[in-house]
């Protein structure tokens, strides 16, 4: 079976044409932006040739050939995140609460970890999981440059152990690993590695996966599971699979109006872009029956000459790690605690770039920074600039922490990490 006939055979031969069509058509790209750092009337100021995301709070659709945004000073200080506008509508339909355990399965990159934090305002705990370790890496990096400290990053097989997981997370992110579809116009090396046994592969690990995160949700909790393929069986059917299994229930996605809904099977919602700009994804939304109780989070602070915040603080070799509600997490391999408060070496203690960005201003000894200035130190230039502190002091570009740093009061030793410095 071909491409096409697999098409056909997942939304019928009217919507393959329309769908094979649009693949013709350019990529679009969206901006979210973390609203406590910039304002969306202040993007706007700057970027004003964007359009609202019309189903995304605080995100905008752009063109990267106008506004290259990856290359602004504003990524590099954590104001925004990058992300495909179809991916971005898979947190923004969650009803996220500040109180919420969330377990986000296979989650690098990290950007519906990172929408969800921004919906939880920080609260609760996200673990953020992925199989690869490298790509907990890239995971790391974004957290740490938007300075999110409510996440927990871990690098496990969760489908192997759930059980040690039963009824526990209010709500559960499943952007399952698949044939990749959805994502052909984003990538033609994705079209030229497709087939269809790929496709049953894939189906048959996301039926294992929708298993155990289910088994882990607790009652009344919200399971969202979604891939970036087009194939009816990595979506429809393991939907089919999970209720024919479970006491699931399909809690139906209303406010996307511009989502196709299959008639045959109507599980879920298709994003595809000869319906909506973005690239290819399926969401689905599952409830388990049942009411829940509260998550009891832990907060252990033994560090408070170096963190005065009321956070859970683990030291783990000579690093301090900082999470804003703590968990036991047995036979897990945890990537990083939160933010990385930094490091215990030869008697001192150096701050780490990921806690400077996840304080505010008026949260530690700062200096404000002119643009000037701000550029100066993230290409790794000692700073002239007298001040009434001396030590360790939070450096801020209108009112946002870049970084902490050391003083003598009239110069500013740069502490920003070698391998991000760039001129700008």
């Amino acid at each position: 079976m071909d491409f096409k006939d697999n098409l056909i055979n997942s939304i019928g031969l009217e919507e393959t044409e329309k769908l094979i069509t649009s693949l013709k058509d350019k990529s679009e790209h969206a901006v979210l932006l973390d609203i406590t750092k910039i304002s969306k009337s202040d993007f706007l100021k700057e970027f004003p040739l964007v359009t609202p995301h019309p189903y995304v709070e605080n995100a905008f659709i752009y063109d990267k050939e106008i506004y290259p945004l990856g290359k602004h000073i504003y990524h590099e200080l954590g104001y925004y995140y990058l992300q495909e506008p179809s991916a971005m509508i898979v947190s923004s339909v969650i009803n996220f609460k500040p109180s919420d355990l969330v377990l986000d399965m296979c989650a690098a990159p990290g950007g519906k970890s990172i929408q969800a934090a921004f919906k939880m305002n920080r609260q609760g705990l996200i673990i953020s999981n992925d199989l690869s370790f490298s790509r907990c890496g890239l995971l790391s990096n974004n957290l740490e440059r938007l300075g999110i400290d409510n996440v927990v990053i871990t690098n496990n097989d969760f489908s192997k152990i759930y059980e040690s997981y039963l009824d526990t997370f209010d709500k559960i992110i499943l952007d399952a690993p698949c044939s990749g579809s959805g994502m052909f116009r984003k990538n033609e090396l994705m079209e030229l590695d497709w087939s269809i046994n790929k496709v049953y592969k894939f189906a048959e690990i996301q039926k294992s996966l929708i298993l155990a995160a289910y088994n882990m949700l607790k009652p009344g909790g919200l399971l969202s599971y979604s891939t970036c393929s087009y194939s009816k069986e990595e979506d429809e059917e393991v939907i089919d699979y999970l209720l024919e299994n479970t006491d699931a229930v399909i809690e139906p996605i209303t406010r996307v109006e511009a989502a196709y809904i299959n008639k045959d099977n109507p599980l879920g919602i298709r994003l595809m872009p000869s319906h909506f700009e973005g690239e290819g994804q399926y969401i689905c939304h599952i409830k388990k029956p049942g009411n829940s109780k509260p998550t009891i989070f832990n907060r252990n602070n033994k560090f408070k000459d170096v963190v005065s915040k009321d956070l859970d603080v683990k030291k783990i070799d000579n690093y301090l790690f900082a999470v804003k509600n703590g968990i036991n997490l047995p036979k897990v391999n945890i990537y990083r605690y939160g933010a990385k408060v930094g490091e215990i070496a030869k008697g001192y203690f150096k701050y780490d770039l990921h806690y400077a960005r996840s304080l505010k201003a008026d949260e530690f000894n700062s200096i404000e920074l002119n643009l000037d200035e701000t550029k100066l130190y993230l290409s790794g230039e000692v700073i002239n600039k007298t001040s009434k502190y001396k030590g360790y002091v939070a450096l801020a570009y209108k009112n946002n922490v870049i970084d902490i740093a050391k003083t003598d009061g009239v110069k500013i030793k740069n502490y920003y990490p070698k391998g991000l410095r760039r001129k700008y």
